[in-house]
């Protein structure tokens, strides 16, 4: 039962060059270390950051409350920090500060147990380990561009291998991104970035990102699906019903049928936040739609919707708005708690999805969590960027270490 001896933590760049935090743990000899990311696209139902200044003023106060204390195991550390910050959203002491602390005990734990960091999520998960599919955002649009750029109304377009083995996976990816090149430069398009390492492609249509993927993968050797991030909180608009970008705008109504064209024409896995987060009634209509014309092999995917809160997860399972969801730990602000709701998600049939932000950091810990609880695919970004790439390298590592156990 480790003892924390002491917590110090610094100021650090994300991957947009904003500020995070970074935290080390001490107990013994024993150090680790987590840094947290940010969303640019933040569901407003989303546990509350701290700013990083404030987040690590508030290490002392939870230092001093955590001196001599015994924690066995993670959920009994969470539990200390949730009682210790007393609100629902974790404003008092900041979700960012709290999910680092969360994060190193858990390393804590593995490094005091000799054991990998993914069983140690494991034993906290119902689920049994496997490899999830990657989740690849190869085409940036929405809030993860430069509008002066003039990009895609979606904030995402995913490029998803069919194959499950990290190394084939992170391959294909590899592979397809250079046929992709070759296709925005037939199309005269130069090599412009979003946040999270995909290209730029403008345009208003949101189709256009797809017809594009489509192209390349006419040309590419492996075999891939496509899903898509509306990310339509951050369309919608608010007053008159009407989802908006730039000098276009659709109504649900629209909005709906051109989501089901593009699923029909090229086969798309998954669709996430078609609707704005307190819209429940379109997604409930949506899902209602999909399953009268036998097309709910799609995923249905919640973030802004379901925010990694498990009391959210079950409200939209039990209104069948939604199939799949993201988990994402930076929503919640504790390991436990992002655990406990990716396994309530399975508990209902949904498909989950362990993801990264927009504003990320080197930490790897998603890919191990994705591992750790069964995740069905980890989206980590463009791995043409070194803080999404360390993710996907991850889980190789996770697969070589499995593979020498076994020899």
């Amino acid at each position: 039962m480790p003892k924390i001896s002491a917590a110090k933590g610094v100021i650090i760049n994300d991957s947009r060059g904003e500020k995070t935090i970074e935290v080390a743990i001490l107990s013994g000899d024993i150090e680790t270390k987590a840094s947290v990311p940010s969303g640019k696209s933040r569901g407003k139902h989303e546990a509350k950051p701290a700013e990083p200044e404030k987040a690590l003023q508030n290490l002392d106060k939870i230092m001093r409350a955590a001196a001599l204390k015994d924690f066995r195991n993670i959920r009994e550390f969470d539990d200390f920090l949730l009682e210790l910050d007393g609100t629902p959203d974790k404003r008092n002491l900041g979700a960012n500060t709290t999910l680092a602390l969360s994060v190193c005990f858990a390393r804590l734990l593995a490094k005091e147990k000799n054991i990998p960091l993914y069983e140690i999520l494991n034993n906290e998960s119902a689920s049994a380990s496997s490899f999830p599919r990657l989740f690849a955002n190869l085409i940036n649009g929405g809030l993860h561009v430069d509008h002066d750029l003039n990009p895609l109304p979606f904030q995402e377009y995913l490029v998803i291998p069919q194959a499950h083995d990290p190394d084939e996976s992170l391959r294909s990816v590899f592979s397809f991104i250079e046929s992709l090149k070759s296709i925005l430069v037939s199309r005269g398009a130069g090599e412009r970035f979003g946040d999270e390492g995909g290209f730029v492609v403008s345009g208003v249509n949101p189709e256009l990102g797809l017809e594009i993927l489509d192209e390349t993968r006419r040309i590419h050797d492996g075999n891939v699906d496509f899903g898509i991030d509306a990310a339509a909180s951050s369309l919608y608009s608010g007053k008159d019903g009407i989802y908006k970008w730039r000098e276009s705008g659709w109504n649900n109504e629209e909005l709906a049928r051109i989501y089901k064209w593009i699923a029909k024409r090229y086969g798309l896995l998954s669709i996430e936040d078609p609707f704005d987060e307190d819209k429940e009634e379109e997604w409930i209509g949506f899902m209602r739609d999909l399953r009268d014309k036998e097309e709910s092999d799609l995923w249905v995917v919640g973030d802004d919707l379901t925010v990694t809160n498990a009391e959210r997860i079950k409200n939209a399972a039990e209104a069948n708005a939604a199939n799949a969801v993201i988990i994402k730990p930076n929503q919640r602000g504790t390991v436990s708690e992002t655990i406990r709701a990716a396994d309530l998600a399975k508990q209902f049939g949904w498909k989950v999805i362990v993801s990264h932000r927009s504003g990320e950091t080197e930490d790897d810990f998603i890919a191990d969590l994705a591992y750790g609880i069964g995740a069905d695919g980890l989206k980590a970004g463009s791995p043409l960027r070194g803080e999404r790439l360390v993710k996907y390298k991850r889980l190789i590592e996770i697969k070589k270490s499995l593979e020498n156990k076994e020899q």
